[in-house]
């Protein structure tokens, strides 16, 4: 659906996305993610036509039209971080706007309401809606022509908890309808939840890329197990060591050893069988902010999963 091959933008001096490259596979939720002055926004702008690439090129939609192309436009659907409505305009009247600026039928206004909950607020005016109902607007208005691919920015970064849960509820339903979704994100919870694959953007370069399921087996190899051992330590070091795990103290009573691929009932069975007493263990995996954070921090990256085009 999206093929961003080798792209590059500058502004003055400052290089904001370096030979960047990446697919978006049609049916599949693909999430952006990366520090301040990554190249997230420039690469968004690019992808919707807003702004040109320096050198590479961006294929949208099925037939790979450039962005720029207004036919590649109505194959995406775009979401903003933060969006305003014409002030006085009723919900039903937004949309009606939005479907005759896409030269589409009344109807398609009152369908787009109904998939994202709002057909009871035709009637009252839009300035007036929740953050929470702003998003489901301009998520229908998004759906109107029933695009390829919906883009959303930062989408429930100025909602509360239940409205980012409602928002994000929708988003998992279009994912189920096998519906095709870039997300850039800063909420690193909320992308492994939804997310298929993740691309990581460091100084406008891809320093990651991998699907969740490869970084849920990452996960599990860097799994840490942190042991408690009241007066214990020295004495459990060498039990430990003897069985092959490379123990590392944890402060003054505890030790840590890597517990990766389910080896950690191991390690305390040791403990156990030498009389060493455990006050307690807790079992330590790395969610995607630590494996964000490595890979930002210039630590070794996750494996990448997908050839470069």
């Amino acid at each position: 659906m999206i093929r961003v091959d080798r792209v590059s933008k500058r502004y003055g001096t400052v290089r904001a996305v370096d030979e960047l490259s990446f697919t978006v596979e049609p049916g599949e939720t693909f999430a952006i993610i990366g520090p301040n002055g990554a190249g997230k926004s420039t690469t968004l702008k690019m992808l919707l036509g807003l702004v040109r690439p320096d050198a590479g090129s961006i294929a949208v939609g099925p037939a790979g039209l450039p962005p720029t192309d207004p036919r590649a436009r109505h194959a995406l659907g775009y979401v903003p971080q933060r969006v305003t409505f014409t002030p006085g305009r009723t919900v039903g009247e937004v949309l009606g706007f939005f479907a005759a600026l896409r030269g589409l039928p009344a109807s398609a206004a009152t369908r787009a309401l109904e998939r994202v909950g709002l057909a009871s607020h035709v009637a009252r005016r839009a300035s007036e809606l929740s953050g929470g109902w702003t998003q489901r607007l301009s998520l229908g208005q998004a759906l109107l022509g029933d695009p390829d691919v919906l883009v959303l920015d930062e989408p429930t970064a100025s909602l509360d908890p239940e409205a980012t849960w409602e928002f994000r509820t929708l988003v998992e339903q279009l994912r189920r309808e096998g519906r095709t979704v870039l997300l850039c994100s800063h909420l690193l919870g909320e992308v492994e939840r939804v997310a298929d694959r993740v691309l990581i953007l460091v100084d406008g370069r891809r320093a990651a890329l991998e699907r969740l399921d490869a970084l849920r087996t990452h996960q599990l190899r860097a799994t840490r197990l942190v042991i408690g051992l009241p007066g214990m330590v020295d004495t459990a070091r060498i039990v430990l060591t003897a069985r092959g795990f490379a123990p590392r103290a944890e402060g003054a009573d505890a030790l840590s050893v890597e517990a990766k691929n389910g080896d950690a009932p191991a390690a305390l069975d040791a403990l156990r069988d030498a009389g060493v007493p455990v006050l307690s263990f807790e079992v330590q995996r790395p969610t995607l902010e630590d494996v964000f954070l490595d890979v930002v921090r210039g630590r070794v990256p996750p494996v990448t999963t997908e050839a470069r085009p």
